[in-house]
């Protein structure tokens, strides 16, 4: 599948809707330049296609998103898109629910996007798939007042 320009934002609710709703692990070779770049997603670690196709498939295999919102996205130069996006997240362990809100920077250069970056609120997930207890965040405000 190929985007003209004015349809790039478009190619984040497919992503959205096919790798991560519908888990379909094979649609990232879709929608990904076989030589993209993921950032954000581990710390200090640029990810590869594959190496982010695994990392999908680690984050699916503790808990689903099972709706979105694409709350507002924002258009730059040469390919360049800003997007603020809120994900129902369902824990297959606990079975508890809770949203996930997440920042992303993307490139999109001939349809597909060859560069991303990616800011998640990963405690939310952990929380929710019962991984920490709920309110770790809290946790990591030593030395900041909380009133």
């Amino acid at each position: 599948m190929s985007y003209a320009p004015e349809q790039t934002p478009n190619i984040i609710d497919d992503v959205m809707r096919d790798v991560w709703i519908r888990e379909d692990l094979d649609a990232i070779d879709i929608y990904f330049h076989p030589d993209a770049k993921f950032h954000g997603r581990i710390r200090d670690t640029i990810l590869n296609r594959d190496e982010f196709r695994d990392w999908v498939a680690q984050f699916q295999s503790m808990a689903s998103i099972t709706s979105f919102k694409r709350v507002f996205t924002v258009e730059g130069a040469d390919g360049r898109f800003g997007h603020v996006i809120e994900g129902a997240l369902s824990s297959h362990s606990s079975g508890k629910t809770g949203l996930l809100m997440g920042m992303f920077f993307d490139r999109v250069q001939n349809g597909v996007i060859v560069e991303s970056y990616a800011n998640a609120d990963l405690m939310n997930f952990f929380e929710t798939t019962g991984a920490v207890p709920e309110n770790a965040m809290l946790l990591m405000l030593a030395g900041a007042t909380l009133t």
